[in-house]
């Protein structure tokens, strides 16, 4: 689990539960839908990606890559997205959402691992290279400050790939495909074991994946060979707290763009 010792004191002092989040973020989703799962009150302090608002002394003082989402617990700062719902599971144990056999749980710890791991080569280049690519263009200062804050390299070769006039290639995007294809295909197997991605419990797996989902049919992604993952994904998208969590955020995006037509079929099914 990654704790953070901020380079920005002024976290230190906050109380109760803040989430620094960006409301398009897949990432960020699947955090603020586990908080509304467990009906939990917390802080919001939006980060606009549009506006750059995470390229800045003061976020990658909170979080040292620079990404969201970063939970802020009575001055405990975790980052990684996954980790945070982990450290939430933790702390807040009821409502459980690990509520399989014990020779089940490393089921839920595999797809939470995939769904990080995936984010940068799969849903990350999808993404970038179907939609945000002409969204998120850096300027040449941008670009500068971008690369004199951020340490990790992964990021470093992602971002530095769309810059300059360089952006990713249709290869790149159907290497991302292929990845993410081989994932699905194991989800859409592990569905059918018992409606959900471990057996027949709703647990941290649906809820780390189905925002990226969300965020993969705005990009275009077909889902067509995967009846199991649509009908699950209709469920869950069903749910008020995925309402709340996913969609209402989303809507606000200043740079929104209609999502596909899975998405609208779950929320009026």
């Amino acid at each position: 689990m990654v704790v953070v010792v901020p380079a920005n004191a002024s976290v230190l002092d906050l109380n109760g539960l803040h989430l620094y989040h960006a409301n398009r973020s897949n990432c960020s989703a699947r955090v603020r839908l586990l908080l509304e799962e467990k009906e939990l009150d917390w802080t919001s302090h939006h980060i606009d990606l549009g506006g750059k608002e995470n390229i800045s002394e003061e976020y990658f003082g909170i979080n040292p890559k620079g990404v969201v989402p970063a939970l802020v617990h009575d001055g405990t700062v975790i980052t990684e997205s996954n980790d945070i719902l982990l450290y939430l599971e933790e702390k807040f144990p009821q409502p459980g959402f690990r509520a399989v056999s014990s020779d089940r749980q490393s089921e839920i710890d595999y797809w939470l691992k995939m769904s990080g791991d995936l984010h940068i080569p799969g849903i990350k280049t999808f993404q970038y290279y179907k939609l945000n690519a002409a969204l998120l263009e850096k300027t040449d200062e941008e670009l500068a400050l971008y690369r004199r804050l951020q340490s990790d390299p992964d990021l470093l070769a992602f971002h530095d790939k769309h810059s300059e006039g360089r952006s990713f290639s249709e290869a790149d995007a159907d290497a991302a495909s292929a990845l993410l294809d081989e994932y699905f295909e194991k989800q859409e197997r592990a569905i059918a074991d018992g409606g959900w991605l471990v057996g027949a419990s709703y647990t941290l797996a649906d809820i780390s994946w189905s925002p990226t989902v969300t965020t993969l049919l705005a990009g275009g992604f077909d889902f067509g060979r995967y009846p199991n993952i649509q009908e699950w994904y209709a469920r869950i998208s069903r749910r008020p707290q995925f309402e709340k969590a996913v969609f209402e955020w989303r809507n606000q995006a200043t740079y929104a763009v209609t999502d596909p037509t899975i998405a609208g079929a779950a929320k009026t099914a």
